[in-house]
C-alpha cells in the first residue's frame, strides 16, 4: 500500500515533469525519462511526501505506460522504490546516481531519511547553537572550495591528467581499489596515500621514462589535477542532534559533518568533542575557540571510517542581566570567572561592576553569594550556578540643578562646600525678570522623602543668607511673568490682520491697529469701540465689569492728543460702517442651460429670477421639480432633530437606522425645502417663489420615470413609473409588506423633498399619489425586548389552566 501511496504522490506533484541533465519533460510524454537520473535522494522526499490514493499499484503503472513511459523504466522505478521500502540502498543505482553524489563535493548523504529543512529545536540560550539552525550557515558544507594540498588520494578518487605541447592526450584515471592508477602503455601507478601534488610528480617521472620522452626537455608539459573525489562514511555518536552514519565526500570536514547533524543537542558538550580514527582518539576539540576567536585550526578533514563523538556537557552554567550576550556557557575544570564574562561578551554600559550574584545548588538547596569585582579572577564555576549581573544606580551622587529666570540653566557639580549664591554665579547670574523676593529648594531628606527651602533671592545675591547645597538639590529662581496673567489686548472687526497680541508697554490704540494691518475698506473709523476692564469696587451694589471707550480715529493715524494708551487686556472692536451689504449668493447646479454661482442682487432675489439667469431648464431637465438645500440649521441639536422626525412623521430609530436614504434626507445638517415649480410659474412672487438665502444650492435633477421602494418590503428596488398609481401598487411589485411592516405609516418622498403618509377613515386606507423620482418608504415595527407574543400568550393561558384544574383536584381528595 506504500508503494501504491507513493505512485499516487508522484504523478500528483508531477514527478515526470522534474528537470533531468537540463531538460524539462512533458507529463503527457514520458518517452525520454530516465529513472536512473533520478539521485537516492529525490525517491526518498517523494516516498516522504506520498499521501493516501485511492488508485492501485497497477492502474499507476498502466497510467504511466499509457503516456509513454517505456516498460524498461516502469520495472526499474518499480525495482528501485521496492528496495527503498525493505530499508536498504537501491541495487540498481546508476552510474548517473552514484556521479550526483560524488559530483556534489561535500554533499551529505545519510543512511537514514532525513527531514528537509528541518528546523531543529534547541534552547536559543545555549552557547553557539545558533550556528546550526537553519536560518545560520557558519558550518554548512561549500562545494565550491578548491582541493586542499595536503589531501591524501585515496581508492575511488578519480584524476583528470593532461599533456600538452609537443604532444597531446588527456587521460581520465580512476584510483583502484588496490590504490593505483592504470595509464595505457605505462602501466598500473600507485598513488594510494599520496598527496595530489606528490600523485603529480610521480606520474610525471613515470611518463616521462616511457612513452612522453619530450617532458625532460620541456617541449611536453603535464597536468595533474583532481576530477572527482570519492565518497567515505564516517559516524556521529552520542549527544548529537541527529546521530548515525553519514556518507560524504572525501573533502568533508569536521565542521562540515557538525551542521549536517545539527550539531550538540541541548545535553552534548561543545568543548569535549572527539574524533576517533582506528579506535584512537587523533583530535579533542573545543568549538569554543571557533565561536570567539574564529580559530578553525580544529576543523579537521575528515577521513573514512571515522567517529565523531559528542559526550554530555560537564560543566554548564547560566549568567544574566546586563552582559552583552546572556545565556548558558560550558565551562573547563580550572576556568574562572573572569573567563566566563569573557565569554558572555563583558559588562554593558549600563552594568554595575562592584559585585555579581551568584545562586549556587548546595546539597541542602540554593544559597545566593555576593561575588566581589576582586574576586573575579579566584571564582570557579560550579555546574548549574546562576550568575546575575544587575544594572548600576542610576542616582547622581554630585548633581545640583538651576532653573528659572538665570542665564544658563541647568545640571552642575556639587563641588565640595558649593554655597547657592556660588551655583547662581555658575549659572551666569539671575536675569532681569528674576523675581527677587523668593525662590524654592526642591530637597530630598536623609531618608529621601521630599522637602522644600525658600529663600530670598536679593539678598542670597548680595552675599546675605547665603547657604551651603546638598546632592540633587534642585534650585528654582521663578520670572515675575510666571507669577502673573500673561498681558494681551485684542482687535477684531474691520482689520486686515484681527487678533490678540502681547502687551508692551505705552502701545497706543493707533499702533495696535497698524499692527492688524490697518482698517479694511468697510471699518467705521468714527466709532472705534474699546472694551476695557474695571476693578470691581465691592462697596458698589451693582459694580461695573467693563468701561466702554468710543474713539473717532477719521482723522487718520498720526501721532496726536487722540492717541489713546492702552492698557492690558483691552479688546478693540472695529464695526462695519452702516448700510454696507456683504456680496450674498447662490449656486444652481444639474439641468440648467448655465450652472454655477450666481450673486444675489438684492434681498428679495427669487427663485424664478436665478432660473431665468441660469439660461431656463434644459430639455432633459425634469421641471416639476426643484430641490434647494439650505446650510441653514433651525437651531435644533442632531437628538431635537431626530425626535421631531419620530413625533411629526411617526418614523421610529429603528427605521431610520436602517434606512441609509431616509436617514441622509432628514439628519443632515441642511435643510432640503419643499417647491413646486408649476405654482412659481402660475404666480411669479409668490408664496412656493421662495426668496434665496446665501449658500443656497438649487438643484434641477435629469427627468426620470423610476421610483424607488425601500424599507420593510420583501424586495426592496427601483420600478418604472406608471401614470395614475399610489402607493401601494409599487408595494406589490415590490414583495409586498414583511410581517415587521407597519402598513398604516407607508409615507412617500418626493422629489421636492415633500411628504405624504397614508390616510386613514375609519378600516379604509388612501395612499398617497407617486410622482416620477419619488420613494416609497415602509417603515418598521419597534421590537420590545420585553414583549409577550400571541402564542406566548396562548402557552401561559394553557398552563394556567391545567394548574388551576390541578389545584382543584387536590382540594377535592383533601375534602
Amino acid at each position: 500500500m506504500k508503494l501504491t501511496r507513493f505512485f499516487a504522490c508522484l504523478l500528483a506533484f508531477g514527478l515526470f515533469c522534474l528537470p533531468v541533465f537540463g531538460q524539462i519533460l512533458n507529463a503527457d510524454n514520458l518517452q525520454n525519462v530516465k529513472v536512473d537520473a533520478l539521485s537516492d535522494e529525490e525517491l526518498k522526499s517523494y516516498y516522504q511526501k506520498a499521501m493516501a490514493s485511492g488508485l492501485t499499484q497497477e492502474q499507476l503503472l498502466t497510467l504511466a505506460l499509457g503516456r509513454g513511459l517505456p516498460q524498461e523504466e516502469a520495472d526499474k522505478l518499480k525495482a528501485r522504490i521496492a528496495a527503498l521500502e525493505a530499508g536498504a540502498s537501491p541495487a540498481g543505482t546508476s552510474k548517473n546516481s552514484a556521479k550526483s553524489k560524488g559530483e556534489s563535493n561535500n554533499r551529505i548523504v545519510s543512511d537514514e531519511p532525513k527531514a528537509e529543512t528541518v528546523n531543529l529545536v534547541k534552547d536559543p540560550t545555549i552557547f553557539g547553537s545558533e550556528l546550526f539552525s537553519t536560518a545560520s550557515s557558519g558550518f554548512e558544507s561549500s562545494a565550491k572550495i578548491a582541493t586542499p594540498a595536503s589531501y591524501t588520494l585515496g581508492p575511488g578518487d578519480e584524476l583528470l591528467i593532461n599533456v600538452y605541447g609537443y604532444s597531446e592526450q588527456v587521460y581520465k584515471l580512476l584510483v583502484s581499489n588496490e590504490g593505483a592508477v592504470y595509464i595505457p602503455n605505462v602501466g598500473p601507478i600507485a598513488v594510494s596515500g599520496l598527496t595530489v601534488g606528490d600523485a603529480a610528480s610521480k606520474i610525471k617521472a613515470r611518463l616521462a621514462a616511457t612513452i612522453y620522452k619530450a617532458i625532460n626537455s620541456g617541449q611536453t608539459k603535464v597536468q595533474v589535477v583532481l576530477s572527482n573525489i570519492r565518497s567515505i562514511q564516517v559516524t556521529v555518536i552520542g549527544q548529537a542532534s541527529r546521530p548515525g552514519t553519514y556518507t560524504v565526500s572525501s573533502l568533508t570536514t569536521l565542521f562540515n559533518l557538525l551542521y549536517e547533524c545539527g550539531g550538540p543537542s541541548d545535553m552534548g558538550s561543545y568543548r569535549h568533542l572527539e574524533v576517533i580514527r582506528g579506535g584512537k582518539l587523533v583530535r579533542a576539540v573545543d568549538l569554543y575557540a571557533y565561536l570567539l576567536r574564529g580559530d578553525k585550526t580544529d576543523n579537521v578533514l575528515l577521513q573514512d571510517q571515522d567517529v565523531v563523538r559528542i559526550p554530555y556537557y560537564i560543566s554548564r552554567v547560566k549568567i544574566e542581566g546586563e552582559v552583552k550576550r546572556p545565556g548558558k556557557f560550558e565551562v573547563k575544570k580550572g576556568e574562572n570567572f573572569d573567563q566566563l564574562l569573557t565569554y558572555s561578551g563583558g559588562f554593558t554600559d549600563l552594568a554595575w561592576r562592584g559585585s555579581v550574584k551568584v545562586t549556587r545548588i548546595e546539597d541542602k538547596g540554593r544559597v545566593i553569594n555576593d561575588l566581589a569585582a576582586g574576586d573575579f579572577g579566584g571564582y570557579i564555576p560550579k555546574t548549574g550556578d546562576t550568575y546575575l549581573v544587575t544594572e548600576g544606580l542610576m542616582r547622581y551622587q554630585n548633581r545640583v540643578t538651576i532653573v528659572g529666570a538665570v542665564l544658563r540653566p541647568g545640571e552642575f557639580e556639587l563641588s565640595p562646600g558649593l554655597t547657592l549664591k556660588q551655583l547662581i554665579e555658575k549659572a551666569g547670574g539671575l536675569k532681569p525678570d528674576a523675581f527677587y523676593e523668593r525662590g524654592i529648594i526642591d530637597r530630598l531628606n536623609d531618608d529621601r522623602t521630599p522637602a522644600s527651602v525658600g529663600f530670598d533671592a536679593a539678598q542670597v545675591v548680595k552675599g546675605n543668607g547665603d547657604f551651603p547645597l546638598k546632592a540633587e538639590d534642585r534650585v528654582e529662581v521663578p520670572s515675575i511673568y510666571d507669577l502673573k496673567d500673561q498681558a494681551n489686548v485684542q482687535i477684531e472687526g474691520e482689520v486686515r490682520k484681527p487678533g490678540r497680541i502681547l502687551y508692551q508697554d505705552n502701545i497706543t490704540l493707533k499702533d495696535l491697529i497698524v499692527r492688524a494691518g490697518g482698517f479694511t475698506d468697510l471699518a467705521n473709523k468714527a466709532t472705534i469701540e474699546i472694551n476695557r476692564r474695571v476693578k470691581p469696587d465691592m462697596k458698589s451694589i451693582a459694580p461695573v465689569q467693563m468701561e466702554r471707550i468710543l474713539i473717532d480715529l477719521t482723522a487718520g493715524l498720526k501721532p496726536n492728543e487722540s492717541d489713546l494708551a492702552l492698557k492690558p487686556f483691552d479688546h478693540i472692536v472695529v464695526r462695519p460702517m452702516a448700510g454696507v451689504a456683504v456680496s450674498r449668493s447662490v449656486y444652481v447646479e444639474g439641468e440648467v442651460l448655465n450652472t454655477g454661482k450666481f450673486v444675489l442682487s438684492g434681498p428679495g432675489d427669487r427663485i424664478s429670477s436665478i432660473i431665468t439667469r441660469a439660461g431656463g431648464f434644459t430639455s432633459s431637465a425634469d421641471s416639476s421639480s426643484i430641490s434647494i438645500k439650505r446650510f441653514k440649521s433651525l437651531g435644533l441639536s442632531k437628538e431635537e432633530r431626530q425626535k421631531t422626525i419620530e413625533r411629526v412623521l411617526k418614523v421610529n430609530r429603528d427605521s431610520l437606522a436602517t434606512n441609509p436614504s431616509l436617514n441622509e434626507d432628514y439628519m443632515k445638517d441642511v435643510e432640503l425645502l419643499s417647491v413646486n415649480v408649476q405654482k412659481i410659474k402660475d404666480s411669479r412672487g409668490g408664496n412656493e417663489d421662495l426668496i434665496l438665502e446665501d449658500g443656497d444650492l438649487i438643484s434641477i435633477s435629469r427627468a426620470s420615470s423610476l421610483v424607488r421602494v425601500s424599507g420593510e418590503v420583501f424586495y426592496p428596488t427601483s420600478l418604472p413609473y406608471e401614470a395614475n398609481t399610489d402607493a401601494k401598487f409599487y408595494i406589490k411589485r415590490s414583495g409586498y409588506f414583511t410581517s415587521t411592516a407597519r402598513r398604516s405609516k407607508v409615507f412617500v418622498i418626493y422629489p421636492d423633498g415633500r411628504a405624504k403618509a397614508v390616510k386613514r377613515f375609519l378600516w379604509f386606507k388612501n395612499y398617497p399619489e407617486v410622482t416620477p423620482r419619488s420613494e416609497i418608504f415602509v417603515p418598521g415595527k419597534s421590537v420590545k425586548a420585553n414583549s409577550i407574543t400571541t402564542a406566548e400568550w396562548l402557552a401561559i393561558s394553557t398552563i394556567a389552566a391545567s394548574l388551576g384544574g390541578l389545584i382543584v383536584g387536590i382540594l377535592n381528595v383533601a375534602k
